[in-house]
């Protein structure tokens, strides 16, 4: 499971200001408190997880939330203004790093225990050229498809896991009185994991992402494979999607699929407690109701990725000891307190030494069982600047306000201009 450890796309949504206290608000500056930038998502795990390091230690945690449907927006767009928590939540990729030019604005864990204890995770993520930057409590994202059983037992529809019964799925669905695919146009960062499942079961090992990360394949090369993932999603979208996609929210797709109005939408397993909301908070009935499953161009493959729930990094603030106490946050949150940790999540754990808890649900087994059963890595993982303007073209595409081929060439553009600024190899 370690070798699978690598980067996600970051799923970025518009723009959003967001407020909250700077590094210092809230610090008394002599490390009994510390400030953490987290997601709005949280599961109640880790909120349990804050509250039981305060216990522990004595350390306040004063929390910053960000929202989690504009979570990358607005964190890059604080970071900006050199603004600094003791503690960011954020994606622990490679290219995430770098954005953050963690060699300069991070403290390095690479002599933590935790990092000897999680396999060979870090020599694929939470880690730049050689040095650990982000500590990882939790399983990946896992990209994939949710589906209402219900719904496909009524239709007499097998659900699908390629392309072609996607498309061939959806008009006996809307014969059935259901929209097939519920896509989230406003929310937006969900327009890209239909494009990035087709590609997926052409990625194995990360091959064609490393391609399009040095330059060794053209993103805008016309007869490419990103071309080919789009069309499809033209195809799925004139055939499938609800006809107000342009407005759809995932959080408002979640209440569909579950409550049978829709069949299917494109979402990752860290949306788990969303679904258990939309379920009542009954965890087990979710599973009754609601399953998950790959899909891929001729295959039931999920994409994936570390996961920014549960992922930190501790930014260097100028201050010994809130520097030295957010080292006790991670040292408590890899350790001490991670047991607790995986058992209030009912989790699988990623750092040896602990143990897998009882009553893990048959939704999440079944992410498990996606990912151990051949996941490949999001293709655009650690391509620098092409989620910047992925997300923003696939609006533009949802909308067929451009083609494919316009799409490309537009996300190369800004792919070229970041990747030379980064000094990345084939640029």
């Amino acid at each position: 499971m370690r070798k699978h450890q690598l980067a996600a796309i970051a799923a970025a949504a518009v723009m959003l200001a967001v407020s909250g206290c700077s590094a210092g608000s809230g610090s008394d500056g002599d490390g009994k408190t510390i400030v953490v930038w987290h997601n709005s998502a949280d599961s109640e795990a880790i909120a349990g997880l804050y509250k039981n390091f305060s216990k522990a230690t004595g350390i306040k945690v004063d929390l910053v939330p960000f929202p989690s449907d504009s979570f990358e927006t607005a964190v890059q767009s604080k970071w900006a203004t050199g603004d600094r928590p003791d503690i960011l939540e954020y994606h622990p990729t490679t290219s995430a790093a770098a954005q953050l030019n963690a060699k300069q604005t991070m403290q390095d864990l690479s002599d933590m225990p935790f990092v000897d204890k999680s396999g060979d995770m870090y020599e694929m993520a939470g880690s730049l050229d050689g040095k650990v930057y982000a500590a990882i409590t939790g399983m990946p994202s896992i990209f994939g498809v949710f589906y209402n059983k219900e719904v496909f037992d009524k239709a007499g529809v097998e659900v699908p896991t390629t392309f072609d019964e996607l498309v061939a799925s959806c008009e006996p669905l809307k014969k059935a009185g259901v929209t097939p695919w519920y896509e989230s146009g406003q929310s937006l960062w969900p327009t890209q994991i239909l494009p990035s499942l087709y590609i997926a079961d052409q990625n194995k090992g990360g091959s064609y992402g490393q391609k399009l990360r040095t330059n060794k394949e053209s993103i805008s090369n016309p007869d490419g494979v990103l071309v080919k993932a789009l069309k499809e999603y033209e195809k799925v979208r004139d055939a499938c999607f609800q006809k107000n996609y342009s407005t759809g929210t995932f959080e408002k797709g979640i209440a569909a699929v579950q409550g049978g109005e829709a069949a299917m939408i494109g979402l990752h397993s860290d949306t788990m407690s969303q679904w258990v909301d939309a379920a009542g908070g009954d965890e087990a009935a979710l599973s009754e109701t609601v399953g998950f499953t790959g899909m891929s161009s001729a295959s039931a493959t999920t994409w994936f990725g570390p996961a920014p729930l549960g992922s930190y990094y501790a930014p260097k603030t100028g201050n010994s000891a809130r520097e030295t106490s957010a080292r006790k946050f991670i040292e408590y949150a890899t350790g001490d307190g991670y047991q607790q940790l995986v058992d209030d999540a009912k989790a699988f754990p990623v750092i040896d030494g602990y143990k897998t808890p009882s009553g893990i649900s048959p939704l999440k087994q079944e992410f498990k069982d996606a990912y151990d059963s051949g996941s490949t890595i999001g293709f655009a993982t650690d391509v620098i600047g092409f989620s910047d303007s992925f997300q923003t073209e696939m609006g533009k595409l949802l909308n067929k306000q451009e083609t494919p081929e316009e799409l490309v060439k537009n996300v190369q553009a800004n792919v070229e201009r970041a990747s030379k600024a980064a000094g990345i190899d084939g640029w």
